[in-house]
């Protein structure tokens, strides 16, 4: 598989699924006239609707079904099969690509199909059961089933790419057992965003509890700009994933030394991580207006542009290299 045939990959992936973006309870997206849902869902939790949630003791299974549904005219035909869920560079929960091996609870997954293929204007169910192994670890995993359209498309114009479609279901498995939740802030760097001069503060933090959790950032640094401070509110971080977190920063930074205090809260305990850092060439965001360009010794507001640009770079880089992984390893 090709890098840009990955990245549309991913595309689709993203676009269509987001883990149901942990979903507040809505139906699972339709993508390229396809689109799949659980089976059965609990009436008390709506985002089941979007998702599995189940908990499964070590050495347990169960089975289940996904509602696969085809709004076009034509039969589909798709791939089935299991993949694991990861933490994005920017967090958030994306999903491996197909032909990488698993390493989390996308092992656990197995589908009664490897196709199915779908009338048009109707759906059909696809069975699959998930077996917990002796060895994994207590807390929150996550894999998922994806279904892709086996009919790759090529764009025209002057380069032709591949585009694939598919849609993922997320299965979370609960593994009963004493919970934790911990963030680990392990160090810091200031870097420009890749390709561009937008400054911006990159903390490297590990999710060391069992559970899902969605950190705050608070960054202060001191240095040759004076005293600047942002805060940031993360997605979802899953348990064992370790991202570098780029915080993009607003205002332009000098090169030189800064000083940095960093604090987590909304994982556990509250960590803060104090350090050092040098810059060797001025950075700057030549594009931010000049009403945007303000003092934020009293906190201040990202603008959305450039958190859009990276989120959609780490969601893209964050499936295609994956994460790494902590705590113990599920057999």
């Amino acid at each position: 598989m090709n890098a840009k045939l990955k990245t549309l990959l991913l595309m689709a992936t993203a676009c269509a699924v987001a883990f149901g973006a942990l979903a507040s309870g809505a139906e699972a997206a339709t993508i390229g006239g396809f689109g799949a849902r659980p089976a059965h869902f609990n009436p008390n939790n709506p985002a089941t609707r979007a998702y599995f949630i189940r908990t499964v003791p070590r050495g347990k299974s169960f089975t289940d079904q996904v509602v696969v549904t085809n709004t076009a005219a034509k039969p589909v035909t798709l791939r089935v099969y299991p993949v694991d869920g990861l933490t994005g560079a920017t967090s958030g929960v994306v999903y491996g690509n197909r032909g990488v091996a698993l390493h989390g609870a996308g092992q656990w997954v197995t589908p009664a199909l490897r196709t199915v293929t779908v009338q048009g204007n109707s759906q059909t169910s696809v069975g699959f059961t998930v077996s917990v192994p002796n060895g994994a670890a207590v807390g929150q995993h996550l894999g998922g089933i994806a279904l892709e359209d086996v009919n790759a498309g090529k764009s025209g114009g002057r380069f032709s790419v591949t585009e694939v479609l598919r849609t993922v279901v997320g299965v979370e498995v609960n593994v009963p057992g004493p919970s934790l939740t911990h963030l680990a802030l392990e160090s810091f760097s200031i870097a420009p965003i890749k390709g561009t001069t937008y400054p911006s503060v990159v903390v490297n933090l590990a999710n060391t509890g069992t559970i899902l959790c969605k950190p705050r950032l608070l960054v202060s640094l001191s240095g040759p700009n004076g005293a600047q401070r942002a805060t940031r509110q993360l997605d979802t971080v899953l348990p064992g994933d370790s991202i570098p977190y780029p915080f993009v920063w607003q205002h332009a930074l000098a090169a030189g030394n800064y000083n940095a205090s960093i604090t987590a809260t909304g994982c556990g305990p509250r960590q803060v991580l104090h350090g050092s850092a040098s810059l060797g060439a001025k950075l700057v965001n030549s594009t931010v207006p000049a009403a945007d360009a303000r003092p934020s010794s009293g906190g201040s507001t990202i603008p959305w542009w450039p958190i859009a640009l990276v989120g959609f770079g780490g969601i893209v880089v964050g499936a295609l290299f994956g994460r790494r992984r902590r705590g113990p390893a599920s057999s």
